[in-house]
Parts: C-alpha cells; sequence; structure tokens
C-alpha cells in the first residue's frame, strides 16, 4: 500500500488575515480531498480528478448539508482531534450518548 501523502503539507502558513485568505480554497480543497467528497459532487472533473478541483467551498458545503447533526459532529471530532486516543473516543461516545438522549449541547 503506498504512503499517503498529507493533504495539507503544500499549504503555506497562516502569519495574518491576507494569507489566511490565500489559502482558503487550498484548505478547503483538501478538506474535500481527505472526507472523499469528489464520489457524490456533481462536477464532473473532480470525480475524474478523484478529487476536489472547486476552491469555492460549494462541494464541501452542499455535502455538509446532507449530513445529519451527529455524522456533522464525527467530523469535526475528527478533523479536530487527528490524534485522538482511546481516552478522547471513549469521551466523545459518551458525548454522542449523551445528546442522543437531548441533553447535549446541541440536543433539543
Amino acid at each position: 500500500m503506498p504512503n499517503r501523502r498529507n493533504p495539507f503539507a503544500d499549504i503555506p502558513p497562516i502569519t495574518d488575515f491576507e494569507s489566511s485568505q490565500r489559502v482558503r480554497p487550498l484548505i478547503r480543497q483538501a478538506l474535500g480531498d481527505a472526507l472523499e467528497i469528489w464520489r457524490g459532487c456533481g462536477d464532473v472533473a473532480c470525480r475524474r480528478a478523484r478529487g476536489c478541483r472547486r476552491g469555492d467551498g460549494a462541494c464541501f458545503i452542499a455535502f455538509m448539508r446532507t449530513v445529519s447533526d451527529e455524522d456533522r459532529m464525527v467530523i469535526h471530532f475528527a478533523l479536530t482531534n487527528p490524534n485522538a486516543g482511546d481516552a478522547d473516543i471513549e469521551a466523545f461516545e459518551r458525548e454522542m450518548a449523551r445528546m442522543e438522549g437531548g441533553t447535549g449541547r446541541f440536543g433539543v
């Protein structure tokens, strides 16, 4: 199995507001590639290239609108805790169980 390249390795460091605006399309493309959003993308160029080719975030936004709140929280947890250990995952599962009971932060 080939080594997977870090999709965020080519993104320059963010030092100020202008640099953050310059890297936004690159981050959106990297997120689209990491989540493989291109598989369900309506843009033929994305599916053909097997990677996100749009920098405007339309594919990523459309994808996030289609997933449930629970899946959105799982994606958020995975992106914010890439090196989560067993204790972190257990804490996340407890929070998800609490959410299902309607007592969590976003519970109704």
